[in-house]
């Protein structure tokens, strides 16, 4: 018969809360709701040769809009209708500056050098070139009427028609060169000096018409026809190595290489898939509880691992998959990391459960990641192989791991998960038809990493998380366990009774907690606590009065001693909290009496004839939580009855373990604890052993004679009579 605990350290809410954060966090991380072009940009380099995976025909809006917009661009821009006053202000500068050159050329008093200073000075809209300058003085001043009409007929012509301002040396000169008959410059000097005249006073008459040009613009791309492609299915987009552009990234898409959208089936299977794996985690949870107290925080902690371990996987697999140049890269990331963390702060089943599920969940995460159809993984072996190695390394290190107790331990599980890893890739190595030796390196390089990383951070997430969740560690027990801690101190030189009886209930405890699968760990560390009220007033227990010694509770009632006994658990519960002692061994203190009575003291009371109030005599509980609080108990019991009893005999110690077991169990304080009938037997079996050892009847030695004082005296070594 097993005795079910009142209260479950996992109840429905905290386990359905547990699987369902595992699966909200999940299903983000293999839903595709990301499209692979917000990662695949033009101008990438493919990483693989794709081909299209089914024939396609389709209108290519890249190539079409390409061409759109080359048609576009040849259309020329329309122009507003010319400013004439533009015009002719342009024409009467030109007309006063040739009148003013005209005139300094008159001047008698003027030297030639004088006269090509002064039109030097004359201001023009552009400068004028030295030997245009000349060429204008150098006219015969008969012509200048002439040639001055001839510049203002030209600028006339030429600013009535739009003009654009990169266009005016192109178009003077074709002019001057078409002039015939009279127009025409009578010579070398009036052609140059035309030609700069004409291109000083220029301006840009083009104005662009916006709404017109885009008219016309509009409608050259609409003559455009859509450019359909073609693909047959196998054929090559995208060689390796070659340079991505968009219009490869279209095409990529209708041959069905990248998906595009939302796959509302693909939605479906990554929510069921997450859903599942919280769903399990939760309700194994609930069934099996495999976390100890306190269960939420470990729960909390165990989540966030997988969870973090899982958004690694999928935010790194699609960088080192696909593993065309076969280095292995991706059995190198830490997804061993959820399992060992769990191993430390869960039972080892749920470890077991833990490194395959997320083994395997990690893969699907990675298969899912990318858009291009084939890019994850080379082929369906590699991610049964990856699946696998992250699970064998998931399982390695959380056995090697599981109730740790030293660092060294994690370093030990990461050459667990270094050499499962390895061993699964060596087996997939030598089935696989194309190997090469020098794969041997990149496997042994993998394996090397995901062991050493996986321990590195299970070892900060042991240490450092379980501080900010508070979680009591192995690590702390072990801490306590040492008898140079202040409280163990402080026991062993206040009250050396109670110092000699908690190590041996703790060498009781824990021996019999190894037998039936307990933490027998935390059972040596509670049983060393157990008692550290007494401290509070040593001499008013009995395993600390001094033999002959009058006992201070002959001048008490049977009530003022029965609260003075009671008063070490509240004592006890006091310093350790002034002492820290975490929530799991503060619990031993309490529940190693239960609820039960003080007995010796009860029973006076009783037999003296006093009013008794039994609540006055009764501890205030909680009963025994957990298997390892009712070893303890039981314990406690055991070996202050067998030291008070050490006369009786091995027959004797045995009857005694079994009243105190019938009496627990009678009492009802072994009923709120998951402790089987079956493991009760097996623990009543290693107490007798135990205390038979310690309270074994010994030899009695026979006195010294008088020559053997003597011998001794002398320095001597007696000699042994046969």
């Amino acid at each position: 018969m097993v005795m079910r605990p009142a209260n479950r350290q996992v109840n429905r809410s905290a386990a359905a809360l547990f699987g369902l954060i595992i699966a909200v966090a999940t299903v983000a991380l293999v839903v595709p709701l990301f499209q692979f072009n917000t990662e695949l940009e033009p101008g990438d380099v493919a990483t693989r040769t794709f081909t299209a995976q089914h024939a396609t025909e389709f209108q290519s809006e890249t190539l079409t809009d390409a061409e759109r917009e080359e048609r576009a661009r040849a259309v020329p821009e329309e122009s507003l209708p010319v400013d004439t006053s533009i015009r002719d202000q342009q024409v009467d500068r030109a007309a006063r500056y040739i009148d003013t050159v005209r005139a300094i050329a008159a001047r008698s008093d003027l030297n030639a050098q004088q006269k090509q200073d002064q039109v030097a000075n004359l201001t023009t809209p552009q400068p004028l070139a030295n030997f245009e300058r000349a060429a204008l003085l150098g006219i015969d001043p008969a012509r200048l009427a002439a040639f001055r009409q001839m510049v203002s007929s030209g600028l006339a012509t030429l600013l009535s028609a739009p003009l654009k301002k990169e266009d005016i040396d192109k178009t003077v000169t074709t002019y001057v060169d078409t002039l015939k008959d009279q127009a025409a410059p009578a010579n070398n000097d009036e052609r140059n000096a035309l030609a700069g005249l004409l291109r000083v006073f220029s301006v840009e008459t083009f104005r662009v018409d916006q709404a017109a040009t885009d008219a016309k613009r509009d409608q050259a791309r609409q003559s455009v026809l859509p450019v359909v492609r073609t693909f047959s299915q196998g054929q090559v987009i995208v060689t390796e190595g070659q340079q991505i552009s968009a219009q490869d990234i279209e095409a990529l898409k209708a041959a069905g290489v990248i998906e595009d959208g939302i796959d509302l089936y693909a939605v479906a299977g990554g929510v069921v898939m997450a859903l599942g794996l919280g769903l399990l985690l939760g309700f194994y949870a609930y069934l099996f509880q495999p976390f100890g107290d306190p269960a939420k925080r470990r729960m909390a902690l165990v989540a966030v691992t997988v969870v973090a371990v899982l958004a690694g996987a999928r935010i790194a697999l699609p960088a080192v998959t696909p593993d065309t140049h076969e280095r292995f890269l991706a059995f190198g990331l830490p997804v061993a990391t959820a399992a060992i963390v769990t191993a430390c702060f869960a039972d080892l089943s749920l470890a077991v459960l833990v490194a395959v599920a997320v083994g395997l969940f990690a893969v699907f995460s990675g298969g899912t990641a990318p858009q291009i159809a084939g890019s994850s993984y080379v082929g369906s072996l590699q991610s049964l192989e990856l699946g696998m190695a992250y699970s064998a390394g998931g399982l390695a290190g959380a056995a090697v791991v599981y109730r740790a107790s030293r660092v060294s331990r994690f370093a030990v599980a990461g050459v667990a998960v270094a050499l499962a890893t390895a061993l699964v890739m060596v087996v997939f190595w030598l089935v696989t038809a194309q190997r090469e030796n020098v794969q041997l390196g990149w496997i042994a390089m993998a394996a090397a990493i995901h062991g050493l990383v996986s321990a590195l951070l299970a070892v900060g997430v042991f240490v450092v998380l379980a501080m900010a969740f508070g979680v009591t560690t192995r690590l702390q027990l072990m801490e306590l366990a040492q008898a140079e801690h202040p409280l163990l101190r402080r026991l062993q030189e206040q009250a050396p009774g109670t110092y000699h009886h908690s190590m041996l209930v703790g060498a009781l405890a824990e021996r019999a907690a190894a037998t039936i699968g307990a933490d027998a760990l935390l059972v040596r560390v509670g049983a060393y606590y157990h008692d550290i009220g007494k401290l509070a007033m040593p001499g008013n227990y009995v395993e600390n009065m001094l033999d002959g010694a009058p006992s201070p509770h002959q001048s008490l009632t049977s009530v003022e001693s029965a609260r003075i006994i009671r008063a070490h658990v509240t004592n006890g519960l006091d310093l350790a909290r002034r002492y820290r002692l975490p929530a799991v061994v503060r619990d031993f203190i309490p529940q190693h009496h239960g609820t039960r009575l003080v007995t010796y003291f009860y029973r006076q009371a009783v037999q003296n004839g006093e009013t008794v109030e039994a609540r006055e005599y009764r501890y205030d509980g909680p009963r025994p939580q957990s298997r390892e609080a009712a070893i303890v108990m039981l314990a406690d019991s055991s070996e202050a009855v067998a030291r008070a009893r050490q006369d009786e005999g091995a027959g004797g110690l045995d009857r005694l373990v079994d009243s105190v077991f019938a009496e627990r169990l009678a009492e009802g304080q072994l009923d709120e604890c998951d402790i089987t009938l079956r493991e009760l037997q097996t623990v009543a079996a290693s107490f007798k052993a135990t205390l038979r050892a310690v309270y074994h009847p010994r030899v009695q030695y026979p006195s010294p004679t008088a020559d053997e004082i003597a011998t001794l005296a002398r320095g001597e070594t007696p000699a042994a009579s046969g």
